[in-house]
């Protein structure tokens, strides 16, 4: 079965580009897209899931929900986009393929729910290329580009307390590469171009708090609800130390303008949710996020075009039980989700929000290892105000691996 999930696997990507090409033009502003999960399995339910906590998945976006874990894990992901763009009078297809992240995960008390967890997650993207020609008595082409964006490593810990309430907490370190392009060049002459270039790349420490509450379920008079429980997570990073370098090229050379350091203020980001399940096999979660991107500031200046961001999801999963004498089919994890999302973006005093559908499943490659699949459809924008409509297709994919070590022999 291992060798039928790695050949499906491999088939999969043959099948998909072999190129990175950009994307939406809205990630011109701040620092992009904002990258709420790596794995597939919280793409199938919306993306978030700050209260749920899973013996075999790490999630990153709650150091609290860890505590649950029980085996070393080891997880990773990639993930495609396809976009479907257009405008008033064009329209086009972009997709680029990315690396998601990587995480590990070792328990040390099962007692205490002590489980120690580091990994590598994106933060947020750029990714775009916009192409304007002018038809003037000496015709000319504009071009905008721009790709990089914020990453996180990050360290951290799970801790439960006596009475059931569990603490987390992270040391996170922020470092990112943010590539902003804009050129001109001239349709009748062979040499005759313009192009400006300004890099930022930011790099800093920060850190991430969570909680997740007890378990409620036995405060409702019902036999049917197995678990009932609450959680929340606070993302801090707080001032970035920023290098900046502004780059001219012509056709009579390359020329540095300016270079300098400064400061990137990226605001907190706070999300709450709650999780119920019902006869020990369906999970719903309710998840919110906000993000104050009002306050983004880069050398003590406000962006144009951010507003505050928030995010509401709706998550379900169907886990079966495991029980011996069951096949493989009846050991798939299914997942669906919806999201509405404001994002950060306001343009002409529009703003921008973002419509999403997602699924999933994960299939059993051995005990406690899966293979992780999620796909989410989402709609973000609007044709009005000269703006650009967009419909993403997000396909996710992940490996987890579990295994016991440091296994303390007895004598």
């Amino acid at each position: 079965m291992t060798k039928l999930i790695i050949s499906f696997t491999l088939v999969l990507f043959a099948c998909l580009p072999l190129y990175s090409q950009s994307g939406s033009a809205y990630t011109r502003l701040g620092i992009g897209d904002l990258e709420y999960t790596n794995s597939a399995r919280r793409t199938g339910m919306g993306q978030l899931g700050t209260s749920v906590a899973d013996e075999n998945f790490i999630n990153s976006l709650n150091p609290a929900s860890w505590y649950k874990i029980n085996r070393t894990r080891i997880e990773f992901a990639v993930y495609y986009n396809g976009m479907f763009i257009s405008d008033n009078n064009n329209s086009g297809y972009f997709g680029e393929m990315e690396f998601s992240g990587f995480s590990m995960a070792f328990p040390i008390s099962e007692l205490y729910g002590i489980t120690a967890s580091a990994g590598l997650v994106p933060f947020s993207n750029v990714s775009y290329e916009i192409k304007e020609s002018f038809q003037t008595p000496e015709p000319y082409d504009v071009s905008y580009n721009g790709s990089g964006g914020l990453s996180k490593m990050f360290a951290g810990t799970s801790y439960k307390l006596p009475f059931g309430l569990v603490l987390g907490a992270n040391f996170d370190y922020y470092f990112g590469n943010l590539v902003y392009k804009s050129r001109i060049d001239f349709i009748n002459s062979t040499t005759s171009f313009a192009e400006y270039e300004n890099r930022f790349n930011p790099k800093g420490v920060g850190g991430t708090f969570g909680f997740i509450s007890p378990d409620f379920s036995s405060l409702i008079d019902t036999n049917s609800i197995s678990e009932f429980r609450f959680g929340a997570s606070v993302s801090y990073l707080g001032s970035l130390d920023l290098d900046t370098l502004l780059i001219s090229r012509s056709s009579t050379g390359i020329d540095t303008i300016n270079s300098g350091r400064g400061e990137m203020e990226v605001p907190l980001r706070f999300t709450v949710g709650a999780n119920v399940i019902f006869n020990k096999n369906y999970l719903i979660s309710l998840d919110y996020a906000f993000q104050p991107w009002s306050e983004f500031r880069i050398n003590n200046v406000e962006q144009p075009g951010l507003r505050n961001a928030q995010k509401f999801s709706l998550g379900f999963e169907y886990h079966p039980l495991n029980e011996p004498g069951i096949t493989f089919w009846e050991q798939i994890i299914w997942r669906s989700g919806l999201s509405f999302e404001e994002t950060q973006y306001m343009i002409n005093n529009e703003g921008i929000n973002q419509y999403s559908v997602s699924g999933g499943f994960s299939l059993p490659i051995s005990f406690g290892n899966t293979l992780d699949l999620g796909v989410q459809y989402s709609m973000r924008g609007t044709n009005n105000s000269n703006l650009i409509k967009e419909n993403i297709i997000r396909l996710n994919v992940g490996i987890s691996f579990g295994e016991l070590w440091f296994i303390r022999q007895s004598y």
